[in-house]
């Protein structure tokens, strides 16, 4: 019989993998370039600069930070990882001030503060944008349009509307001849609209993400249950089956599914987990979006889905080799067929429902009639009989919108027969259809008349089916 000194004894795990966290971090920096030459070459040499200073600031505060707390420095390249996904979350004319702000935040608070590398309780490029848009909100929604020509040295650009929040005026009216839906769809597969720096083009997030799951750096389940729950909730919240696509393929999903949502640190470790972790962000994606007060729901949710992956690696363990019941029986892997049942579910609903609600004539009963003038406004003749203080009431209204800001310009009461409870016109004046979404009750009860509020939130209601209405004809509103 062998010695037992011949043999090593060492803790588990005893499978050996050569990956080091600096070649991990030197996949993602490389799987991130496609996206930063699209950004630089849409959005111009300002937007290089804004990478610069949040790399710069990311790393030097991680230097600093050990400096201060006698620790030897870093050099594992994490720290410039999440300095560029920072950088490419930044709106491409921010001030110069937003990405120091955000370095700082996301290294130190999220990320030293906690441990370092490993420890941090959140994704530290998600949780400060999340951080930017809740201090600087105007300045961390301020888009700008495409343009490779004149973006590329200029500063001070015209202000451009995404598809989030600006509907189909995002758009151009074709993209190299293909027009209405799929040229929509093409233009933002290709990037060729306003939105974050490195969130615009997918072609290249999808090269991107590609690259690493080959190199395997990344768990392709969590970014495609993601999506598939996204667009089946897209489906259930919006009722509309051409609203899937231009959803996956607006603001940062797309970004954030591949690289913020797969963190080795803040996503699950067990595979069926991350399964569940997933769909939690499909869910709360869009019913940030759907119903939320910003447009973008995507970095939010990671956040929100991080404060539970702690939660799921500590009390849904998956089952040990050989485990068995108290009743001597081998243990059931619940959690496994669970997640892959919910992921043939969500497959098969998007599988069956497409078709169907693609088919069904979309219902606008609030639309009475609508038409487009020479001047390029869409002129409707809206509203209905309104269950008003528990009476039905009649209001109907001439809307006037217009056609390339997607804002409300005018509101003339046709009929409304009860004085007591007249509509507050001027809250819709010049608005667009996020901003009238988003309206609370508290925005819409400015009258001392309870019932007006009810008067209000009806009339709202009637504003969102005219620019719905014309946003599923493409813009062309004819009667």
């Amino acid at each position: 019989m062998a010695e037992i000194s011949n043999y090593k004894v060492a803790a588990s795990p005893h499978a050996l993998d050569g990956k080091t966290t600096r070649g991990i971090m030197a996949d993602v920096l490389i799987a991130l370039l496609p996206c930063t030459i699209c950004g630089v070459a849409y959005f111009g040499l300002y937007s290089l600069l804004l990478i610069v200073l949040c790399v710069s600031t990311c790393f030097i505060s991680e230097q600093l930070y050990n400096k201060i707390r006698k620790k030897p420095y870093t050099l594992d390249l994490s720290a410039i990882v999440t300095g560029l996904i920072l950088a490419l979350n930044l709106p491409p004319r921010a001030p110069w001030y937003i990405p120091i702000i955000g370095g700082v935040f996301a290294i130190v608070i999220v990320k030293m503060l906690f441990g370092g590398l490993g420890k941090n309780f959140a994704n530290p490029a998600a949780t400060a944008r999340v951080f930017l848009l809740l201090a600087y909100s105007g300045l961390m929604t301020r888009y700008i349009g495409v343009d490779m020509a004149d973006n590329l040295l200029s500063v001070d650009v015209v202000t451009a509307p995404t598809y989030l929040s600006g509907g189909i005026a995002a758009f151009r009216g074709s993209f190299f001849g293909v027009r209405d839906y799929w040229g929509y769809v093409l233009q933002l597969l290709f990037g060729t609209v306003g939105g974050s720096i490195g969130e615009t083009c997918k072609i290249a997030i999808l090269l991107g993400g590609a690259y690493l799951t080959i190199r395997k750096v990344i768990d392709w389940r969590i970014p495609v249950v993601y999506l598939l729950t996204a667009a089946v909730m897209v489906l259930v919240c919006y009722g509309s089956a051409s609203e899937i696509l231009l959803q996956l393929l607006s603001g940062g999903m797309l970004f954030g599914a591949v690289f913020m949502a797969t963190d080795y640190a803040t996503s699950p470790k067990w595979r069926y987990n991350r399964v569940l972790y997933a769909i939690g962000l499909g869910v709360v994606t869009v019913l940030i979006r759907r119903y939320g007060v910003y447009p973008e729901g995507t970095s939010l949710a990671i956040l929100i889905m991080n404060l539970f992956v702690p939660l799921m690696d500590k009390y849904i363990l998956p089952v040990r080799f050989g485990q068995m019941t108290k009743a001597g029986k081998r243990a059931p892997q619940v959690m496994k067929w669970s997640m892959r049942a919910a992921s043939a579910a969500l497959a098969l609903a998007l599988i069956v429902a497409v078709p169907i609600v693609a088919t069904r004539p979309q219902e606008y009963p609030y639309v009475i009639s609508a038409e487009r003038t020479a001047a390029g406004e869409y002129v409707f003749e809206a509203g209905g009989m309104f269950p008003i203080g528990g009476t039905p009431r009649e209001r109907t209204y001439r809307v006037t919108i217009d056609a390339q800001a997607r804002t409300v310009v005018s509101i003339e009461p046709i009929s409304e027969n009860n004085k007591g409870y007249v509509a507050e016109l001027t809250l819709f004046i010049g608005k667009t259809r996020h901003e009238i979404a988003v309206m609370s009750g508290k925005d819409l009860s400015t009258d001392s008349e309870f019932s007006a509020t009810y008067t209000n939130t009806e009339l709202r209601e009637t504003l969102l089916q005219c620019f719905d209405y014309i946003e599923e004809r493409g813009g062309n509103a004819n009667g």
